[in-house]
């Protein structure tokens, strides 16, 4: 699938953005730029793509970008470019046949600014459709992950203990994890049963992938004082922690998110009673993919 510069302005019109400076030889580089990038690097990676946004962005303005950032998207709907490093099991073609529909119908509908291309949003959802990363229904994972080697030297010896014990593990190293990410286009599935199926998933991933180690992810939303401050949330660490994950603490964390939409975290936090922590998830292959037998059995995978 392939637009000419007529289909582009037609899609700025149809979302109030501008394109007028956007001509054919412009388009065909961003295609031929965005078709050249590797996909081993995380989602957020855009290469040598990235200079190019930021040249038409000072040459054209903001709305011709992000025009051209919601054309990329729309090109790479198309079955043929998407070429995952990993193995995909059924479950997960079926998850990305919905993202599939799900961009398309953002691309065409979302208000200004929600494909600029330097936003969470064109990040997560080009690296959907390039294969660089995997829908897991409650976000994305990057599909060659690292763990942080934060855990070595900060918090208690028994911690550092317990991560060099997993790092220990074959393959050796603190690579080839699927390192989930929450997708802003997708809170409305933030809920517990919405991540259970995100984790049923990524175990179906970790069975047709078997040089990987297991699922990391890291948050405050992993922090144990949440079973005080925010119980309704305490499941997103608890229910993984019951079936052999494990938690590492990697220090306070500083990105506000855990005040954001809380006006009990935010009182608590005034009166000096909670500093928002992050820590890192890390469930291993053997024990997540013997939750999801377990917890699924007898229903199709």
């Amino acid at each position: 699938m392939e637009l000419d510069t007529l289909d582009l302005q037609n899609l700025g019109k149809k979302i109030g953005l501008q394109t007028e400076l956007i001509d054919a030889a412009m388009v065909q580089e961003a295609l031929t730029v965005a078709r050249s990038l590797p996909i081993s690097h995380s989602y957020h990676w855009l290469g040598e793509l990235e200079p190019f946004f930021r040249k038409v962005e000072a040459e054209s303005g903001k709305q011709s970008v992000e025009v051209l950032a919601r054309y990329l998207l729309l090109v790479f709907l198309d079955d043929n470019e998407w070429r995952p490093l990993c193995n995909v099991p059924d479950s997960i073609v079926k998850e990305m046949r919905q993202e599939r529909e799900r961009i398309h119908d953002e691309v065409i509908s979302s208000e200004h600014g929600h494909y600029y291309p330097f936003a969470d949003a064109f990040y997560k959802d080009f690296s959907l459709l390039r294969g660089k990363s995997m829908p897991v229904y409650t976000g994305i994972v990057d599909t060659h992950g690292a763990l942080w080697r934060h855990p070595l030297k900060f918090g208690a010896f028994s911690q550092r203990i317990r991560f060099v014990r997993h790092l220990l593990q074959m393959p050796i190293g603190n690579k080839y994890y699927f390192q989930h990410h929450t997708h802003t286009s997708l809170l409305s599935r933030f809920n517990q049963e919405g991540w259970l199926k995100t984790y049923k998933l990524v175990a179906d991933l970790l069975s047709a992938n078997p040089d990987h180690k297991g699922f990391c992810g890291a948050s405050w939303f992993y922090d144990p004082q949440l079973d005080k401050v925010s119980p309704r949330l305490a499941y997103l660490a608890n229910d993984p922690l019951k079936y052999g994950a494990e938690r590492f603490h990697l220090g306070t964390d500083n990105s506000g998110s855990a005040l954001a939409k809380s006006k009990t975290r935010n009182e608590l936090f005034e009166k000096g009673e909670y500093i928002p922590q992050s820590y890192m998830l890390v469930w291993y292959r053997k024990p997540m993919i013997q939750w999801r037998d377990s917890a699924f059995s007898g229903q199709e995978r």
